[in-house]
């Protein structure tokens, strides 16, 4: 009996997942040298939020609650040699994510002047309500900036490209923990 209510209840949360726009909070955080903080909000059915952050998670419904940190890779870093692998992966995960809001914004200096006049020219090829939070600078070099942005994204379409993706990056550790 307790088995059959617990998988009625992991169905229909897979289902509401599935089928429910799913909303997802990020606020970032940038000073000019300093690393970038970040933390993440997702609220989930039944009143569930799932908080992340560049540390760790928290899930938290009702009273329960569970946190832990994530998972450290075995033997190696990613290095950027590996992302070209993942880029087609993490563009099809991008075109299912939409944008609803932004608040904050950016702010960017190149050691090169001429760069920065060519991003002028790219920011007033974006849309208003985006080219409205990025600023450039002659004075400084890097970025730096703070802010929020909600997305909202369709749990069913982003079922397909999550699985390739997170199946690549199995193969990839596997194969790293072969060679060690």
């Amino acid at each position: 009996m307790a088995g059959s209510l617990f998988g009625l209840l992991l169905m229909s949360l897979v289902g509401t997942f599935l089928l429910w726009p799913q909303r997802l909070i990020l606020r970032y955080r940038k000073t000019w040298m300093g690393p970038l903080g970040w933390r993440g909000c997702w609220h989930l059915p039944m009143g569930q939020r799932l908080r992340v952050n560049r540390h760790g998670w928290h899930w938290r419904w009702g009273s329960l609650s569970r946190h832990g940190r994530w998972p450290t890779r075995m033997g190696g870093r990613c290095s950027p040699t590996d992302w070209p692998r993942y880029w087609p992966y993490l563009l099809d995960i991008g075109k299912q994510l939409s944008l609803k809001s932004w608040q904050g914004g950016v702010e960017i200096g190149f050691a090169d002047p001429a760069v920065t006049g060519q991003c002028l020219g790219l920011i007033a090829a974006l849309p208003p309500q985006w080219s409205q939070h990025i600023r450039l600078t002659f004075t400084r070099v890097g970025w730096q900036g703070q802010g929020s942005l909600f997305i909202q994204f369709p749990g069913w379409r982003m079922l397909g490209p999550g699985l390739k993706l997170g199946w690549q990056l199995w193969q990839a550790s596997h194969q790293l923990r072969k060679r060690l």
